[in-house]
């Protein structure tokens, strides 16, 4: 297996080095392949203050009401948190005592998570994009290219728009300052292999959008119209309370979904994808394998299960298609900037979810800081012989991020399986486009629904014992690495049960809906027709 390794740069940058990569900023850091280290002179004490331990609280007081307002701090979207010690190297403060905060129970209760937070941002645009890109409903009640991609481009429109104003304000314009990695190279093919999985994101969302889009217009799943949600009182106070739910599930959904993709079977063949980027950029953030993807877009199960308005899935939508881009910005000094999982992606088995709800701490695989000695890390992923977590190997995980090169044959035959038999099984049974299938599986929604969601799993574990000398001497290491030491009635057990509920049930629920009649989706079974 794979795995990205990681170390912290105990200096900072020589003043040569600054003059160096502050001369290539200003010729152009946009050049394929060429160094671009993104490194700033140390900032005077007074430039900004500084937030850590004591002056952190002084810093916090000072700022007034608005502070933090949409996600900004002293109303920019380009300065450093206010926790961050401005003093110390971009990734060395602790954050410890900010997540131990949390989760702030009076933010939830008054709606500061979502106000005083970067989801403002993103329920600003999912509110115009219900404006300008409403959903067809109509013309969704049979299946037609025009509707569909009418879908695609919005998303689109949406998702590169958004991701790409970060990634040219950062690495082209040079707005950030403070980089995780000060001595980072621009690499265009890595930016390149990383928008080339954006797409397919893209499109799976799509998908995902558009089957829900025709279930609701015949009658497979019942939905809120928008003439209750902005016609009745009831009706508005739900929608209201959409912008609420969604964030917090998709914090729990994220750290379950992404956990479970680190057991080995499945990092193996999907999850190291995302991981070939140990030094991210903003289009790493999307950048999934397509079974990764399905998993990730799983979170939005809900709709599946209570009778939601079709808003509550745009939002769904919007949020996963756009957030990972700021927190995968790679410096400290942005909107939503995101130590926490940088940390992830430099040391691989640590910080499996966010910084609002602590799931790592409870769980021991909270890492603080860039600093490899962490002391706040309980898991099993540290530095030994065999696990290296310097700067060169890194950079060796981080070269993979490429379209060049060709799969070893397990990948491949995994990739052939998992992503175009799966799919082309359903897609065959809802259009009728292969006539040679057998009629009882393409007519057995169980029998698809299974195979499309709990196949990759399978297939994976199959594939990995065939890949593997000796898979079955140490089984637990060879399939659940790293959390082999873990039990099945404790830790295991709890997020393994979890991660299947949240994950592959969704999908499940999703393509028999697709292809039973209508009334015969999990929302009739739970509750009636």
């Amino acid at each position: 297996m794979e795995e990205p390794a990681a170390h912290v740069e105990p200096a900072a940058p020589t003043e040569g080095e600054v003059a160096a990569a502050t001369m290539r900023e200003r010729k152009g850091r946009s050049r394929a392949e060429s160094p671009a280290p993104t490194v700033a002179k140390k900032e005077p004490a007074a430039a900004e203050p500084s937030a850590a331990s004591s002056g952190e609280a002084k810093a916090k007081k000072d700022s007034g009401f608005f502070e933090g307002f949409a996600g900004t701090t002293n109303g920019s979207f380009f300065k450093a948190p206010l926790w961050v010690d401005l003093r110390r190297p971009a990734g060395a403060t602790s954050q410890e005592s900010e997540v131990r905060s949390k989760p702030d129970l009076k933010s939830y209760l008054t709606g500061g998570n979502v106000f005083w937070s970067p989801n403002l941002v993103w329920l600003w645009i999912t509110l115009l994009n219900y404006w300008i890109f409403p959903y067809d409903l109509v013309s969704a009640k049979t299946w037609s290219a025009h509707w569909v991609a009418y879908r695609l481009l919005a998303n689109t429109l949406i998702t590169f728009g958004y991701v790409g104003f970060w990634h040219v304000t950062l690495y082209i314009l040079g707005w950030g300052k403070r980089p995780f990695n000060p001595l980072r190279k621009y690499r265009r093919s890595k930016v390149l292999h990383n928008m080339f999985y954006n797409v397919l994101g893209v499109v799976q969302w799509t998908l995902w959008e558009a089957i829900f889009m025709n279930c609701y217009a015949t009658g497979r799943m019942p939905y809120i119209t928008d003439e209750e949600s902005f016609g009745t009182g009831w009706g508005f106070a739900l929608f209201v309370l959409t912008w609420f739910w969604v964030v917090l599930w998709r914090d729990l959904h994220f750290y379950f979904a992404h956990r479970f993709l680190h057991v080995k079977f499945l990092y193996k063949y999907v999850h190291s994808l995302h991981h070939r980027n140990t030094d991210v950029e903003p289009f790493a953030g999307l950048c999934m394998h397509p079974v990764e993807h399905m998993f990730y877009f799983a979170c939005a199960g809900p709709c599946l299960y209570v009778k939601a308005s079709p808003f509550a899935l745009m939002w769904m939508g919007i949020h996963m298609l756009i957030s990972p881009a700021a927190s995968h910005s790679g410096f400290e000094d942005n909107w939503q900037s995101d130590q926490f999982h940088y940390a992830h992606h430099r040391f691989f088995e640590c910080n499996y979810g966010t910084s609002g709800v602590p799931y790592d701490l409870w769980f021991g695989t909270f890492r603080d800081s860039l600093d490899v000695k962490s002391q706040t890390y309980r898991g099993e992923h540290v530095e030994s012989k065999d696990v290296k977590l310097d700067l060169a190997s890194a950079a060796q995980a981080d070269a993979k991020a490429t379209l060049a090169g060709v799969p070893r044959w397990d990948e491949a035959a995994y990739n052939l399986l998992s992503y175009v038999i799966c799919p082309l099984l359903v897609a065959s049974s809802v259009l009728s486009l292969v006539r040679e299938v057998p009629h009882w599986l393409l007519a057995d929604p169980h029998a698809l629904a299974f195979i499309m969601s709990v196949g990759p799993l399978v297939i994976g574990a199959v594939l990995l014992a065939l890949s593997s000398r000796r898979p079955f001497a140490t089984p637990r290491i060879t399939f659940l690495y790293p959390f082999h030491k873990e039990k099945w009635l404790g830790a295991f057990g709890l997020n393994v049960v979890i991660s299947l509920s949240v994950t592959v049930l969704p999908v499940y629920h999703l393509v028999h809906m697709l292809v039973s009649e209508p009334g015969n989706g999990i929302y009739y079974t739970l509750y009636g027709k």
